[in-house]
């Protein structure tokens, strides 16, 4: 009886790291926490139980997640009223955009005339 105990549960650790193994080799580099691919590698190989253990906890991040921060492309400087502190509200920013586009059709319209 302890004999069987002993093999299903080898059976059972060694099926838990080999699957931590392969989990690592095709997990994204985007989505692994913690340590480069290749020390997870060793981690995982030279303590078998807890290396695996602590990949599934520690290692990996959430499916649909990103470990690596956003880079903030969308943020566009407009000047010192503009920003995630601006006291501006939206119906005056759009108020004071609108005027800025119409100035800069009528210059388009009526261009300088340079004294050549």
């Amino acid at each position: 009886m302890l004999a069987r105990v002993l093999l299903v549960g080898s059976f059972l650790i060694a099926a838990v790291i080999v699957y931590a193994i392969v989990d690592v080799a095709t997990t994204p580099a985007s989505r692994i926490r913690g340590l480069p691919k290749p020390l997870w590698f060793v981690v995982v190989v030279l303590v078998p139980l807890v290396g695996a253990i602590l990949w599934f906890i520690v290692g990996k991040g959430r499916r649909g997640s990103s470990t690596k921060p956003a880079a903030p492309t969308d943020i566009v400087d407009l000047g010192p009223t503009s920003g995630p502190f601006s006291t501006e509200s939206v119906d005056d920013r759009i108020a004071r955009l609108e005027e800025e586009l119409r100035r800069l059709d009528e210059e388009g319209e009526n261009p300088p005339k340079d004294a050549a």
